[in-house]
């Protein structure tokens, strides 16, 4: 009888065990999911990876498709940012600028109302998705000009004008509608 009684008490002991466990692997899985994105964004970058694979549906109507997972962020980045300018792809910039930039309500000299949770956490996993790190002795650019993601997109482009998210569309006419594929005539067959 006692060893019967020692028996189920142990077992009661590991079957609570395994509940604190299970318990406690659970709330900081949602603790960890719940960080405010403005507490240290660029600690949250996914280092180098892919994008993830294009689906077919395209609710924001854009060129480059995006995965389904990330498309909501598009739209709220295109909602936030496409209505006083031309939305930039996010690989145009590091992921460090848009860290800075997303939450921030001093944008450029303009105060804006800046994206707040959960809208800033969606907006951000897509942006850090699809744009790439700082290098490591690199500068954090600020400025399109400044970015060596946007100059190695214009590799053979001499601009004789300020770069600025309004002078996209003398290049690319449809940028306004989130495409940078489509060019003027003077670029369609450059070398």
């Amino acid at each position: 009888m006692q060893l019967n009684s020692l028996f189920h008490s142990k077992r009661l002991l590991l079957a609570a065990v395994l509940a604190c466990c299970l318990t406690l692997g659970w709330g900081l899985a949602q603790v960890t999911q719940a960080r405010p994105v403005s507490q240290n964004l660029v600690s949250q970058t996914p280092a180098a990876q892919p994008a993830p694979l294009a689906v077919p549906a395209n609710p924001t109507n854009t060129v480059d498709l995006v995965s389904s997972s990330y498309q909501l962020g598009q739209q709220f980045y295109l909602e936030s940012c496409a209505t006083c300018h031309v939305g930039l792809p996010p690989a145009v910039m590091p992921s460090q600028t848009w860290a800075d930039l997303l939450p921030d309500s001093q944008h450029y000299g303009v105060t804006l109302q800046p994206l707040v949770e959960p809208k800033l956490e969606i907006t951000w996993k897509y942006v850090s998705t699809y744009s790439r790190p700082v290098l490591k002795d690199e500068r954090t650019p600020y400025r399109l000009a400044q970015s060596r993601y946007f100059k190695a997109l214009h590799p053979r482009v001499e601009f004789t004008e300020p770069i600025g998210v309004g002078s996209c569309a003398a290049c690319h006419p449809a940028a306004a509608q989130f495409n940078y594929r489509q060019l003027t005539a003077d670029w369609q067959n450059a070398p």
